[in-house]
């Protein structure tokens, strides 16, 4: 029987693998760059865009890691009232997802603000005079990068506000409201 001898393709070994997926990613990376630096400089003489760090939807991918850190041991992860601690607690905790259905059809934004900050006393979430999550959050360890000359009641507030922001994009039942209309947020 007679031996075939195969060629070298590189696309088939480790070392050809790579240098294929390289030639075919830094020419798409180059025009990805240049693509955003043209976007920055329209967005920048248009001065319509607002940055990335405000838009509501990065604001509510933020309010998702806080609740899982903070509020999924008793909210559960789906924010259903079903947590690892519910069933330590005397005052079963809220199914989050139902606000909305619970406000006739209205997400309870400002009501809700009130209440994660600890102004508005709530059974299971201590006293008035025991703000809990408005304390923690106030907290520069209560986030691993602490913006620069951001104050406590500031830092706080922006946590709640991205806490509310990610709270009203599990509502069931309702349909949500449309980024641009973003009543004072």
């Amino acid at each position: 029987m007679k031996k075939v001898r195969r060629r070298w393709i590189p696309a088939r070994s480790g070392l050809g693998r790579v240098l294929l997926v390289l030639a075919l990613l830094v020419p798409l990376a180059a025009r990805a760059q240049d693509g955003a630096q043209v976007g920055a400089q329209e967005g920048a003489q248009q001065g319509a865009q607002e940055p990335a760090e405000e838009h509501p939807g990065f604001l509510a991918a933020k309010g998702r890691v806080t609740f899982r850190v903070y509020c999924a041991s008793c909210h559960g992860p789906k924010g259903l009232g079903d947590g690892n601690l519910a069933q330590y607690l005397k005052v079963q905790p809220t199914d989050v997802t139902r606000l909305s259905q619970r406000n006739e059809g209205k997400f309870p934004l400002e009501l809700l603000t009130r209440i994660i900050d600890g102004r508005q006393p709530v059974r299971g979430h201590g006293t008035k005079e025991m703000p809990v999550w408005g304390d923690v959050f106030q907290s520069p360890l209560s986030e691993q990068m602490a913006l620069p000359g951001e104050s406590g009641e500031q830092r706080a507030m922006r946590k709640i506000k991205e806490l509310v922001l990610f709270l009203e994009t599990i509502q069931v039942g309702v349909q949500p409201r449309k980024p641009a209309a973003q009543d004072g947020r």
